[in-house]
């Protein structure tokens, strides 16, 4: 599997596995063909499942015997709860505390990858990265990020860092797929999709990107099987015209592979020009074995401009 350089030595899988939603049994069998195809990546965050996900992932990589071969990475600083999204939680306090608080639920010395979350521009950079520098200094994490966060957003914090001899910001988690989306149409003010301007950051800058709803929350999936109103996909995606075309796109391109569109998907992520990781989650080893596909699609320039605009 294709390996995206990060920072201080840090390599991702082309395909990260996040948290699951498949019983305790499954996800473990899910985990191990997942390294057996190459993959090196397990997200968990403080927010997932209260926490639970981070002791359930320690637990896994224990019994797998697998810490040093792979990358963990953990998130932060999530607001307290969807009806306060816009109260932050971005003090020295919450950085530190919830990276500590996911090390110990996991039973983990260290995270490969520590991310915020979230951000709020009324919060100087000025404040957050000393905190995130001493992470690093600590060994409590080898590698700093964020997300949501806008490029120029992270272009600030760097400049920050890089002229007071922090540790800078090396990865951004990004709501990024082949169906888009907005923070309208999600509701969360938070919330930072792939646009325009930032994907032209991102090419511009090379900064690597963990794309999370990378299938369209199961989007492309549902329209393949006929299910077009789902009314949690509609919410996110639905009210796009071109989501709808897209997707048309996908499953025609699919046939061509003789595969399935949510492989497809990982393909437009993964193989365009952003240095992507693609994000998943499963509730099932079938779910699983269907999006594992995409290692054997390689997508053309041209197949990825049709995907797009059709052209």
């Amino acid at each position: 599997m294709k390996k995206i350089a990060i920072a201080n030595g840090v390599e991702i899988s082309a395909l990260a596995l996040g948290a699951c939603r498949a019983s305790h049994e499954d996800t473990k069998v899910i985990m191990k063909k997942y390294m057996e195809a190459g993959g090196n990546v397990f997200d968990s965050a403080r927010a997932y499942f209260d926490g639970e996900y981070d002791t359930f992932l320690g637990e896994c990589l224990r019994e797998f015997g697998v810490r040093d071969k792979v990358n963990v990475c953990m998130k932060g600083c999530m607001p307290a709860s969807d009806d306060a999204m816009h109260i932050s939680r971005l003090t020295k306090q919450d950085i530190k505390g919830d990276l500590e608080k996911s090390l110990m639920k996991a039973k983990l010395d260290y995270a490969d990858m520590y991310l915020l979350h979230r951000d709020d521009v009324k919060i100087p950079v000025s404040e957050i990265m000393p905190a995130l520098d001493e992470l690093v200094k600590e060994g409590k994490t080898r590698v700093v990020g964020v997300s949501n966060w806008t490029g120029a957003r992270i272009e600030q914090a760097n400049r920050f860092a890089k002229e007071n001899g922090l540790e800078p910001l090396s990865l951004c988690q990004m709501h990024y797929s082949l169906a888009e989306t907005t923070a309208a149409a999600t509701g969360d003010i938070t919330h930072v999709p792939m646009s325009d301007v930032e994907y032209r950051w991102h090419t511009d800058n090379d900064f690597p990107i963990m794309a999370f709803a990378s299938q369209g929350k199961g989007f492309f999936g549902k329209f393949e099987q006929g299910l077009e109103q789902n009314p949690f996909v509609y919410k996110y995606y639905g009210y796009f015209p071109e989501n709808w075309k897209r997707a048309e796109r996908a499953v025609e391109l699919a046939k061509k592979y003789n595969t399935n569109a949510s492989a497809i998907v990982l393909a437009y992520v993964t193989q365009g020009k952003i240095r992507a990781s693609a994000l998943m989650g499963f509730s099932s080893v079938e779910q699983y074995e269907k999006s594992i596909d995409v290692l054997r699609i390689n997508l053309t320039p041209e197949e990825i401009s049709y995907l797009e605009k059709g052209e």
